[in-house]
């Protein structure tokens, strides 16, 4: 909120935690009714969202492993917790490039929506909101791992508080690398956390290649830290030495779960209760994503050109370029 004061003109707070998204969907719909020219853009829903990470974000992980893969390498799959779900249409792109890759979601522990129709608060912002996205690709997804937040947590502490870094130094990270580590916010870390399990699982080894994407930066949450170091005490070096073993090289594969037919369609039909029930979504689409499922998501994959000609179009209207 520190953040969004600064480049918002007005900020609404609705109840409620990190998961609490049903009340945003309610507060929307209550500004739609009682104002004029609302435009709501809802990332849940957009599908614009799925295509740029399929096109932008799919092209650069593609380009990334043209330069760090050779011919004896395996690109094993990409890994992403879900917030909107639109992060996870670069996996559908890399599987059609990379047809055995994989591709896992994941969420938070304290709500586990996708891998137990759980719910719950959580502290890892900008993921897990006790629903599955209208745009996520359930029959698509492969796994979902699920990211104690305290793990998160501890290891945001563990990068970015100085007796944590050079405590990690001590360790032998390097030093360019250790100044990177602010660019990793909460679910950035959450997300190397999937990683860390997704490749102890399937028992990885140095000529196995996973992706995600670092998706926010300690920029975000500075009073995160602050509310932290009130809530446990000044960070010293034992703090450190917990965060590192027990919170990144202690990580395990547990809450965990390699996706059947019958999985993916039972996280699939979780979309019912808050597209259909709630937000006013046809039930012919919901069974169109999964039953005819090539037309469906194919026929938005091959959108992008029609995009893009639009975009020309607004932009040599306006005149900016």
């Amino acid at each position: 909120f520190d953040w969004l004061t600064k480049v918002a003109g007005e900020v609404i707070a609705t109840p409620g935690t990190e998961s609490n998204v049903k009340e945003i969907f309610d507060k929307t719909w209550e500004l739609k009714k009682t104002r004029d020219n609302v435009v709501i853009f809802n990332q849940f829903d957009e599908f614009g969202n799925h295509l740029w990470h399929y096109e932008v974000t799919g092209h650069a992980m593609e380009e990334v492993l043209s330069q760090i893969m050779s011919s004896k390498d395996n690109y094993a799959g990409v890994v992403l917790t879900t917030g909107s779900a639109g992060t996870l249409g670069c996996g559908d792109y890399m599987k059609e490039k990379f047809p055995t890759s994989k591709i896992a979601a994941g969420e938070a522990l304290q709500c586990p929506t996708l891998l137990a129709n759980g719910f719950g608060a959580h502290r890892i912002e900008g993921i897990g909101d006790k629903h599955v996205p209208w745009i996520h690709n359930a029959k698509n997804t492969d796994m979902v791992i699920a990211v104690d937040d305290s793990n998160s947590m501890g290891i945001i502490r563990l990068f970015n508080e100085p007796i944590g870094q050079k405590y990690l130094s001590k360790k032998g990270v390097p030093a360019e690398i250790i100044e990177k580590l602010p660019l990793m916010g909460i679910s950035s870390v959450a997300n190397m956390i999937m990683a860390i399990k997704f490749a102890k699982y399937y028992e990885l080894t140095e000529k196995d290649i996973v992706l995600t994407v670092f998706t926010d930066s300690m920029e975000l949450y500075g009073s995160r830290l602050k509310e932290l170091e009130e809530e446990f005490g000044p960070y010293d070096e034992a703090d450190a030495v917990i965060d590192f073993h027990r919170n990144l090289r202690a990580l395990t594969t547990d809450y965990m779960q390699e996706l059947t037919y019958q999985d993916r369609k039972r996280i699939h039909n979780l979309k019912y209760f808050t597209w259909i029930e709630q937000q006013e979504k046809d039930i012919e689409e919901l069974d169109a994503q999964w039953y005819d499922y090539e037309n469906y998501w194919g026929g938005i994959h091959k959108q992008t050109s029609k995009i893009d000609d639009l975009i020309k179009e607004f932009n040599e209207k306006t005149g900016l370029l």
